[in-house]
C-alpha cells in the first residue's frame, strides 16, 4: 500500500512539474495564490501541426483539492478557442486516460460552435475514488480525429 501511495504521489508531482515548468505565474497571480491551501495547475496541449488550438481559461476545481471518499463534484475547464471554428456536430470532448471518476457518459460532442476567440465551458459530473490518495482524469477536445487539447484535474481523496 505504501509503494503505491508513494508511486500515485510522485506521478503527480510529475505531472505537476510537466504542468507548471512551460507557464509562468504573474508576480501577482503568485502573490494571491500563496494564502491558499491549494494550488492550481493545469496543461494544456495545442498542436503546432494542426490550425485548431486552445488555451485554458479556468479550472475548478483546482487541482490538489482535498476531496471525502465517493464525494460527488463537477468539473468545469473553460477553454478559449484559438484556432480554427470548432463545430458542433464533429467536435467532442471526450475522456483519454488516467482515474475514470466521471459519472457519465465518456464524451459529449459541442452543443454549439465556438469560433475563433470564444471560450466554452465544458463540466463533468465526477465523483472522488473509494479511497484516500491523489487521482488525477485527463480529458481532450477532439475535432473530427484531431486532438485540439488536453485537461486535467488532480484530487486528493482523504479520510
Amino acid at each position: 500500500m505504501k509503494i503505491s501511495r508513494f508511486f500515485s504521489l510522485l506521478m503527480a508531482g510529475i505531472l505537476l512539474m510537466t504542468a507548471i515548468v512551460p507557464f509562468a505565474a504573474t508576480p501577482a497571480a503568485a502573490a494571491e495564490n500563496s494564502s491558499l491551501k491549494t494550488s492550481i495547475s493545469v496543461s494544456v496541449e495545442n498542436l503546432t501541426s494542426s490550425s485548431y488550438s486552445c488555451s485554458l481559461v479556468a479550472q475548478t476545481p483546482a487541482d490538489w483539492t482535498y476531496m471525502k471518499p465517493r464525494q460527488s463534484f463537477d468539473t468545469f475547464w473553460t477553454v478559449k478557442n484559438t484556432g480554427a471554428v470548432w463545430h458542433a456536430k464533429s467536435t467532442k470532448f471526450q475522456y483519454i486516460y488516467g482515474t475514470k471518476m466521471n459519472t457519465g457518459a465518456n464524451y459529449f460532442y459541442l452543443p454549439h460552435d465556438v469560433s475563433r476567440g470564444s471560450k466554452i465551458a465544458l463540466g463533468v459530473d465526477m465523483i472522488a475514488p473509494k479511497y484516500p490518495g491523489t487521482y488525477s482524469t485527463t480529458w481532450a477536445l477532439f475535432s473530427g480525429n484531431t486532438r485540439v487539447c488536453r485537461v486535467y484535474v488532480i484530487i486528493t481523496v482523504t479520510r
